[in-house]
């Protein structure tokens, strides 16, 4: 056993035993002096990748085997880790070309070996990066805020060494500028000329604050790029910083969303131009529709004065002929207030404040007491919330409810109208394109009249839409566009469900507060 150890001990000494070690594998290794990167020794797997044998290699440049705009980085990489424990160093990943002039990313670790004043020599081991994502990288942290945040084209990663003031590009992001990778060295104030003269304290500000608080730093904004186009882009940092705290670095990564924004851009154009349109046809409905009551009321006076002045003269068809010229002016009466309500209801200024839904329940059942007496109606009412609202639109809410239920029971069976409250879920908020963070009543309104068929639960929200004649149920077919605008109004939504044989179900959801 003793004999052993020693023959071990001796063997570990052995200078050829060493020298094996130098030069085998797995990655590449190579020794360079930090002034200029001139290479003082390569193993095995290094002169067999780049072709040239140790003898060819030794006083070399290691920087002439990459590409130029990575000339800087290989000294601030030697400048990060001169003095630090082998232990602690990350990796940088550089382009080596090989002996037939070929590129090949390498993840490169680096650690000083000699450090001195007069005397630089640093250790480099490689290993050959086969990841699918190619080379949109300089170092381990930009890779991961990529392969966290982005997995899209148009992209790319960056670094900025805070104390040279130095900044390291991907290929993406040369792409993204549309600059050329000529060999310039970058710099913050270099990249910054790039930023729209509007963004510029934006971005300034945003790094500032992540330098205090160690926050990371989210922007977006506009840069004028090389062949001076502007561009939209949006930037993901994150503050490296050493041992002691301070900060060393940023890493990020950019992406252009030029073209989103412009399609977004387009489309609230549009949106807005709808709007306007809508506001501009409401403007001209409630113009017409108020100039149209004139001559409407003209008709009716003078209608009324042929009937009380020729009642006795006008028997048989002429009678018949005046009393419908008072039923179509009644029609119309009806049709031109109906319009006047529908578009009030966009141009109201009227004011939201607390709303006790009972107690509109309470006024709108007043207000229809002779029609609920003359039906044998009952209404069924348990505790309604109180909502932010505007009092007059929620009165003619349920005015419009409570009398559309009234008007369409079956024959013979006094109408029963049930308005409750129910609970809500996250999944129906989504499905109406609501906000779940915001409170929401769902409230509705059951009666046992005659429904509809599922077909028409759509069409029946749309403006002078009737599903019956109106010899039998008469009214302007305006009255529930009505109630899908004021829900509109109020940032809500309202729709209707048939339960076959047992009457219809009006249900609208709005927000607790506006």
């Amino acid at each position: 056993m003793g004999n052993s150890t020693i023959h071990t001990d001796q063997f570990f000494r052995n200078q050829a035993f060493i020298d094996q070690v130098n030069m085998a594998g797995p990655g590449l290794t190579v020794v360079i002096n930090g002034k200029d990167t001139s290479i003082l020794f390569a193993n095995s797997l290094f002169e067999e990748y780049t072709g040239y044998p140790q003898s060819a290699l030794e006083g070399m440049s290691f920087t002439s085997m990459i590409e130029p705009n990575y000339h800087s980085r290989v000294y601030a990489h030697l400048a990060e880790v001169r003095g630090q424990s082998p232990l602690h160093t990350g990796f940088v990943i550089y382009h080596l070309r090989n002996g037939q002039g070929q590129f090949r990313p390498f993840y490169a670790y680096a650690s000083a070996l000699v450090s001195g004043k007069n005397e630089n020599v640093f250790r480099l081991f490689l290993l050959p990066d086969s990841s699918k994502w190619g080379m949109p990288f300089t170092s381990f942290e930009t890779r991961e805020l990529f392969l966290e945040l982005f997995e899209a084209e148009n992209f790319g990663t960056f670094e900025w060494m805070i104390g040279s003031e130095k900044v390291f590009w991907s290929d993406g992001v040369y792409r993204i500028y549309e600059i050329e990778q000529d060999g310039t060295d970058l710099t913050r104030s270099y990249v910054s000329r790039f930023i729209h003269p509007l963004d510029e304290k934006n971005v300034r500000e945003g790094n500032a604050k992540a330098l205090v608080d160690y926050s990371d730093v989210r922007l977006e904004y506009r840069i004028i790029t090389g062949r001076k186009n502007i561009k939209t882009i949006q930037s993901l940092a994150r503050v490296i910083r050493d041992s002691n705290g301070d900060a060393v670095k940023f890493v990020g990564s950019i992406r252009d969303v030029t073209a989103q924004r412009n399609i977004e851009n387009n489309l609230k154009n549009k949106v807005e131009e709808l709007h306007r349109s809508n506001r501009e046809l409401e403007e001209f409905a409630y113009a017409a529709s108020h100039d149209m009551l004139e001559p409407l009321r003209k008709i009716t006076t003078f209608s009324d004065r042929l009937s009380e002045k020729y009642k006795f003269e006008l028997v048989g068809d002429g009678a018949m002929y005046l009393s419908r010229v008072v039923a179509s002016a009644e029609n119309m009466r009806q049709l031109i207030n109906g319009l006047l309500e529908f578009s009030k209801i966009s141009q109201t200024s009227g004011t939201f404040e607390d709303v006790d839904l009972n107690s509109v329940i309470l006024e709108v059942m007043n207000n229809w007491e002779l029609k609920i007496e003359e039906t044998g109606t009952a209404i069924r009412c348990i505790g309604l919330p109180v909502i932010e609202a505007v009092p007059s639109q929620m009165k003619q809410l349920f005015m419009n409810l409570i009398g559309n239920a009234i008007k369409f029971h079956k024959p013979g069976i006094p109408p029963i109208i049930k308005i409750d409250v129910t609970d809500i879920q996250e999944d129906e908020l989504l499905q109406h394109q609501l906000q779940p963070v915001k409170k929401y009543y769902k409230i509705q309104v059951s009666d046992n009249g005659i429904g509809f068929e599922d077909q028409y639960a759509g069409r029946i929200f749309q403006v002078f839409q009737r599903l019956h004649g109106k010899s039998e149920y008469p009214g302007s077919g305006i009255g529930l566009a009505i109630c899908k605008k004021i829900l509109e109004y109020h940032n809500g939504v309202i729709y209707a469900e048939n339960a076959e044989g047992s009457g219809a179900r009006f249900v609208f959801i709005i927000p607790a507060k506006q």
